[in-house]
């Protein structure tokens, strides 16, 4: 793994236009990208996070002219005007697949997932090498997704480049949004930073609703555990008075009362959901990479607006542990 900074992008675009893996900043977290059109650069990318095939992959693209390229013909025009609302940005759209997408980087699926990430670098990266790029969240499966470069050095997977991302880092700290396209009805099957009632606003008239269960893997980041530390992670009980030796405590809110504890974090002030999502990976990593931490203890929060994408990702987290 050769890490790069921005001034080198044109190697690491050259790499994926050769079929080569390259790990990359968005908004939402680091990917590791691969040419989505390219099956024997895509198995690379299940062999380097040891990923199981039949969970699928988003595609990345960096411009809404794609879309036409991905998606089989006719496109709902709900597609367009998700698109138009919220891309590029946190916002990943599931829709049939034409036939040039490999069948590998949807698990055999007949519906892609495709994004456009707003991150200036990762926009710029897959604009120069000319391919949409298939990329999950740049850390080994299960484990806990990437908020900075260093995140993904310490992963120690086999990649050609890891494009270091400066203090432009993934500033909304979750994955993005995914949303099924299908009969005129938009449904979230993953949620994340947009919301049903951001979706709502902006799209007054569409028919947008939450999955309640989904009865197969027809998305990414659907399976029930996952973004797991490598270290035991428990929801917080603030009744509790004591706890085990070497326990490392995340609150959201320094109002909130405290905890005798080996480490505390603060993902917020005050807590503000926002701040919360972005910190909440980051936290985590401090958490797992802190050797005097054996064992971790984290606040809920309200399963309201952000809080139901913070949850979720949260109870993917603990769900090995409870």
């Amino acid at each position: 793994m050769k890490i790069i900074t921005v001034n080198e992008i044109n190697e690491a675009a050259n790499c994926l236009k050769n079929g080569g893996l390259v790990a990359f900043p968005t908004e939402t977290v680091y990917g590791l990208g691969a040419n989505a059109l390219n099956p024997i650069a895509v198995a690379k990318i299940f062999e380097a996070k040891q990923r199981p095939t039949f969970d699928p992959l988003i595609v990345h693209i960096s411009n809404l002219e794609q879309l036409s390229e991905l998606f089989e013909q006719p496109i709902e025009p709900l597609v367009f005007e998700l698109a138009r609302h919220f891309m590029p940005g946190p916002l990943t759209i599931v829709h049939r697949k034409s036939k040039i997408v490999p069948d590998l980087v949807t698990s055999g699926m007949e519906n892609v997932a495709v994004r456009m990430p707003s991150h200036p670098i990762a926009n710029k990266l897959i604009k120069l090498a000319g391919v949409p790029i298939a990329a999950p969240s740049a850390n080994k499966f299960g484990q806990l997704s990437p908020t900075s470069y260093k995140h993904v050095a310490k992963q120690k997977m086999k990649i050609d480049y890891l494009l270091a991302g400066d203090d432009i880092d993934s500033l909304v700290g979750i994955e993005s949004t995914v949303v099924l396209v299908e009969n005129n009805l938009c449904t979230i099957l993953r949620p994340g930073i947009i919301t049903l009632e951001d979706i709502q606003k902006a799209m007054p008239d569409a028919r947008v609703e939450i999955a309640e269960h989904n009865h197969k893997i027809n998305s990414p980041g659907l399976l029930n555990s996952h973004y797991s530390p490598l270290k035991p992670l428990y929801f917080l009980d603030k009744t509790a008075e004591t706890f085990p030796p070497n326990s490392g405590i995340i609150l959201h809110s320094k109002n909130d009362k405290t905890f005798p504890a080996q480490k505390i974090i603060y993902t917020s002030e005050t807590g503000d959901l926002i701040e919360i999502a972005a910190s909440l990976f980051t936290s985590l990593h401090q958490m797992e990479d802190d050797i005097a931490v054996n064992q971790i203890y984290i606040e809920k929060v309200k399963e309201k607006g952000i809080g139901i994408s913070i949850m979720d990702r949260l109870k993917k987290a603990c769900f090995q542990y409870q």
